[in-house]
């Protein structure tokens, strides 16, 4: 690498530095001294821009934790989260993948410890929507007549994701997409008898959606999802799973993208 190459990766590096904490300038000195002060200005604009870029972002994919915090707090939230998490893709749909781990070691939030998993479920309904379009292959079920439960494995849509909460967070959720005079009585319901969620997130045609899975069905599609044989996800499902009820939902609600051996 040339001298000039090397300076020049230099200067990239303290203006990402710059970018990305306020106070980062003294990295840029010798540069902004020969270029004035409107440099600087235009850095601070940028920096403004970039972060009101990343609030929207968030703002997207996270609609849930915005309603529950509101615009200001939401707003501070964003930024720090910017500070301390830039983008690494050039895709902002993806800005807040480590978010709800953010805000889980947010001291400032330890006063509201749903709200971390709230987020959590917001990040897999963005993820869903944003899943691989594939077609399923409803003639391969075929093969559970052919093969052991052993031999054969279910894969899922690409879509389908898993949350388990100590929090009625999936109450939370549903309660903002319901109308009525009194959509939250729900979540006080589940809040004072201490009730968590058990959801699965897929998505629906173009829009992702979730629901509330029973214990048996939720570790069996676990099971399913970290790659077990149907064999040992009948086993996680348990005596009382009722492995029929659970295939023919799946089909009609687009879960399954079909059983192969192995």
């Amino acid at each position: 690498m040339s001298e000039g190459h090397a300076r020049e990766l230099q200067r990239q590096q303290a203006l990402v530095q710059a970018l990305l904490q306020p106070g980062g300038e003294p990295a840029l000195a010798a540069w902004l001294s020969e270029r004035g002060d409107r440099l600087a200005r235009g850095l601070s604009a940028y920096r403004a821009n970039a972060g009101a870029s990343a609030e929207r972002a968030l703002a997207s994919s996270f609609p849930t934790v915005l309603a529950l915090m509101g615009e200001e707090a939401f707003a501070a939230l964003a930024r720090a989260y910017w500070r301390a998490h830039p983008p690494s893709r050039g895709d902002l749909a993806w800005l807040g993948e480590q978010l709800p781990d953010f805000m889980r070691n947010s001291p400032q939030l330890d006063g509201e410890p749903y709200l971390p998993d709230s987020a959590r479920l917001d990040w897999l309904l963005a993820c869903a929507e944003g899943a691989a379009d594939v077609e399923p292959d409803p003639a391969s079920l075929g093969l559970l007549a052919e093969h052991e439960p052993q031999q054969l494995r279910l894969m899922l849509m690409p879509s389908v994701h898993l949350l388990c909460s100590d929090f009625p967070v999936l109450a939370i959720w549903q309660a903002h997409h319901r109308d009525g005079p009194d959509a939250f009585a729900p979540v006080r319901a589940a809040m004072a008898a201490g009730e968590g969620s058990l959801a699965l997130v897929w998505r629906e045609g173009w829009r992702a959606t979730a629901m509330a899975l029973e214990p048996a069905a939720w570790r069996f599609t676990e099971a399913l999802l970290t790659g077990h044989d149907l064999a040992q996800a009948l086993e996680s499902g348990g005596a009382d799973f009722d492995f029929g009820a659970w295939l023919a939902q799946a089909l009609q609600r687009s879960w399954l993208l079909g059983a192969y051996p192995g």
